[in-house]
């Protein structure tokens, strides 16, 4: 066939959503009989596939929080865009690791950031080398410091003048490669993001006296380093970043997990390098720790996950938040008239999801406890049933938005408080007094409340260690999670809510990419509480996480700080021993007596993906320039409220820039669209249409059609 003068493509970020869109590129590229040779440009200062935050130099013991068959890089039938009868693309993750004679059941395993990496990297190699004569992959180890915007140039003997010759973007480097691009692709995913006032207040008073501040980051790429043995450190933030901190100073600094009951000298080991546990530890000091002490908002840490060897991964259909439910209760058939904007989730997709987990719950209650129900625990799935049947039969547009005429504001109630008017207020009424005759002792209720916050009204004279203090509070908080976690989702009421959960959250991330939820009511719902209640249950670590915290408290090198905790400067620091700095931190919490001085403050929390604070020289600098906007958004009482991601098109995600126009040549993938998607931090799973994949697949399509 004729060939005419190279295409270049610019990928930048090579990380698994760069990778992604050069897979399908490579593939519809070698399905086209027609068109340019393409040069694919991959721009990342770290290796293609794995990027930094699976870089295959980071320690073994960091794991992931998902098992090993929960992820992929290739399309599968499953794909909508490949159709039923395709052929693999590609190995799964689970694939792969058996084919490399991996024998830990891909099912139950957690394995190693570096795991994963060594996949990605592999699959960058076969897509490599399946690229046809046509294709030809440039890697670039640098990063871009900008993007620039080329006028348009005339074509002669075309009546249209359409500006599409030459490339229009021009893509400089910090290394001083400069690319003229077709098409450019932003895949950059996590970015140096602006510190608050508060936080740029702790790190220059650090500075000044002597202290030590770490800010948000990934964990691998924080200097903790700098954190003597023996410094007292102020840790703010609970959830995963944190437990890859306590593996850094734990594991990384020659400490020893032993399981509780056994004396032998030696760990076991597993994939990651520590192997998964089946039960309780004991920590064996290194003496190179420092004393780490633990607080957040709520004062506790996620939840670990109910997977491990005897539990492997598995979910059961949900019963009432299903696809069926939602289109009779929103008639979302009526988007395509222009009359709605789309359900709105507290009032009418909550009261399903909510179904569900009083279903899972009381369902594996009355299994494990038929003691405590003071009548048929039947009637409890009775009075579900019906109340889920009256909402969707009675709850209609006009009861869900009373207001919308007047374009009043949205329900933002929280689950635990009270809806306003309608049928769910009722129906809640009546399932209270049916739950509390046939369950007469509410500490075995199910109390979503009490499960997110369980510190909340508690009060303590004492941190601990000793009777009535927060110490045991928590020792007995991490004892019963991690039993409940090891005892599985069919073993434990409250690990049954993690499957709904997990479920529930995948077909709501499908409904938001297809715009059948109202946008109002994702940033103020579903952004605004249920995200976060979501995370604290389902976005835990693996059980020996948990396991490890328990040990390491009760060898005293972690202390627990409590709720809504606050850090302040220290007008008086003195030396404290062990640690050789100053105490120049105090923090204290509400619900405990005292306070606790530190050296060492680190912000575990998850840095902040918003590109409105983005601190990197491309994406602010696009931001400055106008070639980017912040996406916005409209709320019910005409407001706009500036949003976290970039202003995009629908799918295949072209940017727009400050003026409000598309670039036909740009697209931006990962958590820059978290202004369209959510739940952007879940990877490609295999067999479940992955929307990741269908995004990269219709940036593919777009950008061949350009050239």
């Amino acid at each position: 066939m004729t060939r005419t003068e190279p295409q270049s493509v610019a990928i930048i970020g090579a990380g698994p959503r760069g990778l992604s869109v050069l897979e399908r590129l490579v593939a519809l590229a070698a399905e086209r009989t027609t068109g340019p040779d393409i040069v694919i440009h991959l721009i990342d200062p770290h290796p293609p596939g794995a990027g930094v935050v699976w870089r295959t130099d980071q320690p073994e013991s960091l794991l992931m929080n998902t098992t090993i068959a929960e992820q992929t890089i290739f399309p599968d039938s499953s794909c909508s865009f490949l159709g039923p009868d395709a052929a693999p693309t590609g190995p799964t993750m689970a694939e792969w690791y058996l084919a490399q004679g991996g024998r830990e059941p891909v099912d139950s395993t957690f394995p190693s950031r570096t795991l994963y990496g060594r996949y990605l990297r592999e699959a960058y190699a076969l897509i490599r080398d399946r690229a046809p004569e046509t294709v030809e992959i440039v890697e670039h180890p640098t990063r871009v410091e900008s993007v620039i915007d080329l006028p348009p140039v005339e074509v002669p003997g075309h009546d249209d003048q359409t500006p599409d010759t030459p490339p229009a973007q021009v893509v400089r480097c910090e290394d001083g490669t400069t690319i003229v691009a077709a098409a450019v692709v932003l895949a950059v995913g996590h970015i140096p993001s602006a510190q608050n006032e508060e936080r740029a207040r702790l790190a220059a008073y650090a500075q000044r006296t002597g202290g030590l501040y770490i800010p948000q980051d990934l964990p691998a790429e924080a200097p903790v380093a700098e954190v003597r043995p023996g410094s007292r450190v102020i840790v703010r933030g609970m959830g995963l970043n944190y437990f890859d901190l306590q593996t850094l100073f734990t594991h990384e600094r020659g400490g020893r997990f032993l399981p509780a009951d056994d004396e032998a000298p030696a760990n076991r080991q597993g994939t990651s390098g520590t192997g998964p546990v089946d039960g309780e530890l004991r920590y064996i000091p290194s003496g190179n720790e420092p004393l780490l002490y633990l607080g957040s908002r709520r004062g506790i840490p996620y939840r670990s996950k109910p997977i491990c060897r005897a539990h492997p991964r598995s979910f059961e259909p949900l019963r009432y938040f299903t696809k069926e439910n939602i289109a009779q209760l929103a008639n979302l058939h009526d988007l395509e008239e222009g009359r709605r904007a789309g359900a709105r989730f507290n009032d009418q997709l909550w009261p399903l999801i909510l179904a569900d987990l009083r279903f899972a719950y009381y369902r594996t209650l009355s299994r494990l406890r038929p003691e405590v129900f003071a009548g048929d625990p039947g009637q409890l799935r009775e009075a579900i049933a019906e109340a889920v049947s009256r909402h969707l039969t009675r709850r209609t547009w006009q009861e869900t938005h009373p207001d919308a005429e007047a374009g009043a504001g949205q329900s933002t109630h929280h689950p635990m408080e009270a809806a306003r008017p309608g049928r769910v207020t009722h129906e809640a009424l009546a399932w209270a007094e049916i739950e509390e005759s046939l369950v007469p002792d509410p500490s075995h209720r199910m109390s979503l409340h009490g499960l997110l916050n369980p510190l909340d009204g508690l009060e303590f004279d004492s941190r601990g260690p000793g009777p009535g203090s927060l110490h045991e509070w928590m020792l007995d908080f991490l004892r019963t999670d991690l039993h409940s976690s090891l005892a599985g989702p069919e073993g434990s009421p409250e690990k049954a809510l993690f499957t709904v959960l997990w479920q529930a959250r995948l077909l709501l991330k499908e409904l938001i990419v297809a715009g059948h939820i109202d946008r109002v009511s994702v940033d103020m719902e579903i952004c605004g509480w249920f995200e976060s209640f979501v995370a604290g249950i389902c976005d835990g670590p693996p059980p020996q996480r948990i396991a490890e915290l328990l040990a390491l408290a009760e060898a005293g090198v972690v202390g627990f700080i409590g709720p809504d905790m606050r850090i302040d400067a220290n007008e008086e620091p003195e030396t404290t021993d062990p640690d050789p700095l100053p105490q120049v931190f105090t923090v204290t919490s509400p619900a405990v007596t005292g306070e606790i001085t530190g050296s060492v403050v680190i912000d575990a929390a998850s840095p902040t993906n918003s590109v409105t604070r983005a601190a990197d020289v491309l994406i602010h600098g696009m931001l400055e320039r106008g070639q980017l906007a912040a996406a916005r958004l409209t709320l019910d009482d005409g407001s706009q409220k500036l949003l976290t991601g970039l202003a995009l098109t629908p799918r295949p995600y072209r940017t727009i820039d400050a003026e409000g126009n598309p670039n036909p040549r740009r697209f931006a993938l990962s958590l820059q669209l978290s202004a369209v998607q959510w739940g952007l931090a879940i990877a490609a799973n295999p067999n479940a249409n992955s929307t990741t994949l269908a995004d990269s697949h219709a940036a593919a399509e777009a950008i061949l059609d350009l050239l």
